[in-house]
């Protein structure tokens, strides 16, 4: 049994509602916005191997003060706009700022990089770690995580009660951290909401001086490894449609691993089912997702495999997003075992089409396993 639909929307903003990926271009390092201030020409990569601080792409760097929407933006311009969500990035380490910043031909600038998540909604997209390391402070919107080697790798307007680490938790590349916001708060301790953006900088020792360095060209490699992982692993759904299995590379598993189980259970596709536990938070800690590129464009029945004991959620969250918009359903795991259906979705052709699972289901007793077996798209009869 699946619970009606609660709530259907078009998400804003253009990056979701694309039906194949644009390709991933980039300004040169130091080519700020005119009349920004003068950038730095740095193409170092200072962390080399980085994880992107992003858990998902499309991501856009590209200047939140000075970009639409922006307070020192064009005229009329909205920070939901299409140019904040669309490639070229351009780099806005040492816009004009009053911090000092040795490494800025001002001397003062910019501390780091200012990354727009896929959609313009706040609150959503999770910020990851780019490096294993521990988390040494905490503010009223920020994290800061620091390498083994001493980098300080900093993260700010992160939702505060989205946060899923606490001082002193030691984290592996790729673990959540919270989820990106427009939370701000100025120098007189009020609240000011800033645009919907993640702000990322890096501080590091460089001949005797910890100081703040350009993470700009370290970004644009994370973000071309996600995209190289994320093209090469997962096949694209033909007409006829397919099974994707819990084990395929189109299926992914965040959140902190040691709470992701993979066992040979009777019945289940392939052998094996991943399973979590049901919480009561308010935010998920524990997604799957099954990222999708569809072939051709078309109306498919989406199925998911059910496997006792590993049914036991009665309301989990599920998002099916197709075709630039999020279909929102409960689903009752114990209600069914094999294949359940989800609904019926209209799908566009090409990539940034997904459906997840979280655990935040609002259950707190130890037996509320959520199994993740097989997805099943098929089309949808005329």
């Amino acid at each position: 049994m699946v619970v009606a639909s609660l709530c259907m929307w078009v998400s804003v903003g253009w990056a979701q509602e694309e039906e194949a990926a644009p390709e991933f271009t980039y300004e040169p390092a130091g080519a700020l916005v005119e009349g920004s201030g003068e950038g730095r020409e740095d193409d170092i990569v200072y962390v080399e191997g980085m994880r992107f601080p992003l858990e998902s792409a499309p991501a856009f760097l590209n200047s939140q003060v000075y970009g639409a929407g922006g307070f020192q933006g064009p005229d009329g311009g909205r920070e939901c706009d299409e140019p904040n969500y669309s490639y070229p990035w351009r780099d806005n380490f040492c816009e004009s700022r009053s911090w000092n910043m040795p490494m800025c031909p001002a001397g003062t600038g910019h501390q780091g990089q200012d990354i727009r998540p896929a959609s313009c909604d706040k609150d959503q997209h999770w910020a990851v770690a780019t490096v294993d390391g521990l988390v040494v402070h905490i503010g009223n919107y920020s994290v800061t995580l620091v390498s083994e080697d001493g980098v300080e790798h900093r993260y700010l307007h992160l939702e505060p009660a989205s946060l899923v680490v606490e001082l002193g938790s030691e984290l592996a590349r790729g673990d959540r951290i919270g989820r990106v916001s427009n939370t701000f708060v100025d120098s007189n301790g009020d609240t000011v909401p800033t645009t919907i953006h993640l702000h990322y900088d890096v501080q590091m020792n460089l001949d005797g001086a910890n100081v703040f360095v350009s993470p700009y060209m370290s970004l644009v490699s994370a973000y071309e490894a996600l995209l190289s992982s994320n093209a090469s692993r997962c096949d694209t759904v033909p007409a006829e449609g397919r099974t994707i299995d819990d084990g395929e590379g189109c299926m992914e598993f965040a959140g902190p691993p040691k709470y992701w189980r993979r066992e040979s259970v009777e019945g289940a596709i392939e052998g094996g089912v991943h399973w979590t536990n049901a919480h009561p938070g308010e935010f998920a800690s524990n997604v799957a997702r099954v990222d999708l590129k569809m072939a051709q464009a078309g109306d498919y029945t989406v199925e998911i495999h059910l496997v006792a004991p590993r049914n036991r959620a009665t309301a989990v969250p599920v998002m099916v997003h197709h075709s630039g918009t999020n279909s929102e359903i409960t689903l009752d795991q114990t209600s069914a075992e094999g294949w359940t259906e989800l609904g019926t979705f209209a799908f566009a052709e090409g990539g940034s089409q997904w459906i997840t699972l979280s655990d935040n289901t609002g259950e707190d007793a130890a037996d509320r396993h959520i199994g993740v077996d097989a997805v099943r798209l098929t089309p949808a009869a005329e």
